[in-house]
């Protein structure tokens, strides 16, 4: 019965949390706050499959005070001392656990060895012909494609820009354009991703971690923006924006638009034209008014309850004060 309930808690959080979630208009108000609330629907997803394969392998006897013996992994249901019936759930349960460890065990192998050699590459690149500007607070290194990012997992310090950027923007444009970069670095705006891109890459079938991938990359633009307005003007950040989407489109048209950077995983770059690019000049040039601090405050309490909420049913069903 608790794996009935947790799956379809599961299916809830897919079919109606999650899209009203990436429908929401709350969150270009509170881009924070919208990532946020996609680290806990993630995490209540990942929680609520694993504990449906726990929950078919793992049986205490109510008449049993659950917190001294949840530590018991109880495994008699493999072997059928619980009936066919739950020997079944419970191989089906245990598959179930081997089988996402084993999916998330490779996908962060290969997405830890492809960030480590994306930032290998680059870092060999800024050493040998990177130019560091300290009025900008990054390295310049030679490119034909206009483009200013950070480095995969990087802190301030390695903030780049190509030498076709700098011969596009004009100086106040460049010092907007770092210090949005040096907002994903202070935000950790990697690190935050990489989860969700993990979950990705662990289940492409699943639309809806591809979906989660999406809202949190565009999020992560839209905080970054948030930060650098805060010390440059909107407009110097928007003209900037517009500079580098003109740029490239020449580029495009003339057929030299290939991805210089030689990445395996494009989506791993958090660069100054990423995310929705006409979404980002409408917030630089309608700012939007931020969510009261009490509503932000229970929405975040609210988003909080998801992770939560199937841990403590799971339990609270099993203990001797489940009828």
């Amino acid at each position: 019965m608790t794996s009935l309930l947790l799956a379809a808690y599961a299916v809830v959080l897919v079919l109606v949390a999650g899209p009203r979630l990436a429908r929401a208009g709350w969150v270009a108000r509170a881009p924070g706050l919208g990532i946020f609330a996609w680290q806990m629907w993630c995490t209540a997803l990942l929680s609520c499959t694993v504990l449906v394969g726990a929950s078919s392998m793992l049986h205490w006897d109510r008449s049993h005070n659950v917190a001294c013996r949840a530590w018991q992994v109880c495994l008699d249901a493999l072997v059928g001392r619980h009936g066919p019936a739950a020997q079944i759930a419970a191989v089906c349960g245990a598959g179930l656990l081997v089988a996402l460890a084993v999916r998330l065990t490779l996908a962060g192998w290969r997405l830890t060895g492809a960030e480590r050699r994306q930032r290998c590459r680059l870092r060999q690149l800024m050493r040998t012909a990177g130019q560091p500007l300290p009025e900008f607070g990054a390295v310049v290194v030679p490119a034909e494609q206009p483009a200013a990012y950070l480095l995969p997992g990087g802190d301030e310090r390695d903030v780049v820009l190509t030498s076709a950027a700098v011969n596009h923007l004009t100086g106040e444009e460049l010092h907007a354009i770092a210090a949005h970069e040096r907002a994903h670095a202070t935000g950790r705006h990697y690190r935050l991703l990489r989860t969700v891109r993990l979950l990705d890459h662990a289940f492409p079938w699943a639309p809806c971690f591809a979906t989660a991938a999406r809202q949190m990359h565009r999020l992560v633009e839209l905080r970054a923006d948030d930060v650098a307005v805060r010390s440059h003007p909107p407009i110097v950040l928007a003209r900037a924006l517009v500079a580098l989407a003109e740029a490239r489109a020449q580029q495009s048209a003339a057929g030299r638009n290939r991805a210089w950077w030689g990445t395996e995983d494009p989506g791993a770059h958090l660069a100054a034209h990423g995310g929705d690019a006409a979404e980002r000049l409408h917030r630089l040039l309608h700012r939007p008014r931020p969510m009261p601090a009490t509503l932000t405050r229970a929405t975040a309490g609210l988003f909080t309850l998801l992770p939560v909420a199937p841990v403590v049913f799971a339990v609270v069903e099993r203990s001797p004060l489940a009828p």
